[in-house]
């Protein structure tokens, strides 16, 4: 009965050492849009320096906490803000940052123009 329980708790131990990664990847993932290693790097060094978590386990950790996190749909940056504006102008929301851009709906592609544009626009083209 002890190695059933001791193997429950290593198993726990991977699961919760594991969130830990994946939240760490979260937090810090917008400093590093071009470098995933890096961001690799940090995450194991972070385990293994502040949750203790030994280094050959913290890399396979990372790993799968990166591979979690790729999994998961990203939500685009930039958004389209229709109700900011006029009739022939739109918004581009980042979504991070909170800023907004005031552009022409001309520039826009046919499929993202405000839908009281659209007739306009089509028969401009």
């Amino acid at each position: 009965m002890n190695t059933i329980t001791t193997a429950g708790d290593a198993q726990e131990y991977r699961t919760t050492m594991q969130e830990a990664a994946l939240n760490f990847l979260q937090r810090h993932q917008g400093e590093h849009l071009a470098d995933d290693g890096h961001l690799f790097d940090r995450a194991v060094s972070y385990l293994v320096n502040a949750m203790d978590v030994p280094t050959f386990m913290a890399d396979r950790l990372v790993y799968l906490a990166m591979s979690e996190l790729s999994a998961k749909p990203k939500p685009a940056p930039i958004g389209i803000d229709y109700g900011t504006g006029d009739s022939t102008t739109v918004a581009l929301l980042h979504f991070s940052t909170g800023e907004k851009v005031l552009i022409p709906c001309r520039h826009l592609p046919l499929r993202l123009q405000p839908p009281t544009a659209q007739p306009a626009a089509a028969a401009a083209n």
